[in-house]
């Protein structure tokens, strides 16, 4: 006969000496514990519910800040349970069972602890626990409360949230807006609305993300945290580099609302002000692409020009048209651009260099300008020299605290050189002076370029061609265009142009580059070559 199958023992509770509890208390900053006491008011409760029970209290209470809604999230709960198990702990108190798990795998390791007698018993002031079948299944039954809770309120949010979304409304912070008080809409803030305009356009004029930065930070662009559940403190934000790239990034500011990849178009749906027009948002998304992508130009491997300006009109796809060599049937190979974007019914996909190259010559033939057009643009350049002085000279004085602080180590590292003793190894002697020369090159290199710009200061005019230079610059564009290397090409493209869009006829259209974007917005162009400006 087999060996008969014995029944695993149920732990009981025996009296026979004290207890010791170690008292857990957590919070929650998400929505499970919105309600829930915080955790001063649940250590206070437990500490006077153990006195009326006189229940022996070991250690500090532990307290804890984090989620029981997921497994494994709370690395001081798990190290009570560590101790238990190695004997430290003979039980739990705590301010209620949810308070200890909201998840199934944790609620069962609680209750096999139980079981085995590893934890011999849990306190709670607010439920009456017995370690007895009784006490379990009523344990259990608040486990599973606590969780179907969880589960429901992170439904009812989601279904919350899905439904603003779907109005125009977002909890999302924008620079430059705040949400109203009332209807929940996105309306411009006073404060920093046309400033944080001003930076778009900044930044359209070609100034870096950085320099627009030192602008909104001069200007005292900033934002003022509120108290709410998770953030206990009133707390001033400035802009950042990183900001700064979020904002230039975000459709947002055009109309665009983007969440969980969804969008809506607030101006569609409500009296939304839009801080920029799509074409502003799109130039400057062109500027960000052309820094990005200006190719390294090697003699090493073969040069293909127009590298990532060159886009799609079919799809217009975010994804520039990707340049490379075809085949033909002759055997003979030829320049192209393939647009790679998904779903693109272009057809065929790949477009011959030609096509743009023809056309590009043929436009900058038809750039035959006169004084007239010099006067134009000498008047459009005054007003942008304006706007270049007020960049140049955030970015001297951003040069010059560079300068500063280069100048404050070379004389902390002067110092700790002329202190060095004679035992001191001959390695850190040569370190010293091979840093401070570092510095001392770095200090002239910064110097040298805010001697360059304190001179466009003192004379703007430097900012602006002459009339000849202007002249002869334009009317031989298209000779120096069709004479020039694929380099050369590359070089004076990207100078005049922020990128180039093919349509289904192989037809380009440019994105010229300011100034001549708006100095050439009012004259015809006789090639008929379409303009984006």
């Amino acid at each position: 006969m087999g060996r008969k199958l014995q029944r695993p023992k149920i732990y009981t509770l025996k009296s026979d000496k004290p207890l010791r509890y170690v008292l857990y208390a957590r919070k929650s900053s998400e929505g499970e514990d919105a309600q829930s006491q915080s955790l001063p008011d649940q250590i206070k409760y437990c500490r006077e519910y153990a006195s009326r029970e006189g229940l022996l209290i070991v250690g500090r209470p532990i307290e804890e800040s984090a989620s029981a809604w997921t497994s494994n999230n709370r690395p001081k709960f798990n190290q009570i349970l560590a101790d238990i198990a190695n004997g430290e702990y003979d039980g739990i108190l705590s301010w209620h069972p949810d308070r200890l798990s909201r998840n199934m795998l944790e609620s069962g390791m609680l209750m096999d602890m139980l079981d085995s007698g590893t934890i011999k018993d849990l306190k709670f002031p607010t439920v009456q626990f017995t370690n007895n079948a009784a006490g379990k299944l009523l344990l259990n039954i608040l486990f599973a409360m606590s969780k179907n809770y969880t589960d429901s309120q992170s439904e009812n949010v989601s279904r919350g949230v899905t439904s603003n979304f779907e109005q125009g409304k977002s909890s999302a912070y924008k620079w430059g807006y705040k949400r109203d008080e009332i209807s929940g809409y996105y309306i411009p803030d006073e404060n920093n609305f046309d400033l944080i305009k001003q930076g778009w356009h900044l930044r359209l004029g070609g100034s870096t993300q950085q320099e627009v930065v030192d602008f909104w930070k001069d200007k005292g662009v900033c934002r003022i945290t509120k108290i709410t559940r998770r953030n206990k403190h009133i707390r001033k934000i400035v802009v950042s580099k990183q900001i700064a790239s979020n904002i230039f990034a975000d459709p947002f500011y055009y109309g665009l609302l983007i969440q969980n990849n969804q969008e809506v178009d607030l101006r569609r749906i409500t009296n939304f002000e839009p801080m920029i027009s799509e074409e502003t948002y799109n130039a400057v998304q062109a500027i960000g692409r052309a820094k990005a992508r200006v190719p390294i130009y090697s003699k090493k491997k073969t040069f293909y020009p127009f590298r990532g300006i060159v886009l799609c009109g079919v799809c217009n796809g975010p994804i520039p048209m990707r340049v490379g060599k075809n085949r033909s049937a002759n055997g003979t190979y030829s320049l192209t651009y393939r647009c790679d974007n998904k779903g693109c019914n272009r057809k065929p996909k790949s477009v011959r260099a030609k096509y743009i190259l023809n056309h590009l010559y043929d436009t900058l033939d038809s750039l035959r300008l006169t004084d007239k057009e010099y006067t134009r643009y000498s008047n459009i350049i005054d007003k942008y020299t304006d706007e270049r002085i007020v960049e140049i000279r955030t970015k001297k004085r951003s040069l010059e605290g560079k300068r500063n602080h280069i100048q404050s180590e070379i004389e902390k590292k002067s110092r700790a050189l002329s202190e060095l003793t004679s035992d001191i190894p001959k390695s850190v002697r040569s370190t010293l002076i091979n840093d401070l020369e570092h510095l001392e090159s770095a200090r002239i290199d910064v110097q040298e370029g805010i001697d360059k710009l304190a001179k466009k200061i003192a004379d703007p005019t430097q900012i602006k061609l002459s009339k000849e230079e202007f002249l002869n610059l334009v009317n031989s564009v298209g000779d120096k265009m069709r004479a020039g290397t694929s380099v050369e090409k590359d070089i004076l493209a990207r100078k005049l142009l922020l990128n180039i869009t093919l349509d289904s006829e192989k037809t380009p259209s440019y994105l010229r580059r300011e100034p001549f974007a708006t100095m050439l917005k009012s004259r015809k162009i006789n090639s008929g070559a379409s303009e984006k400006t």
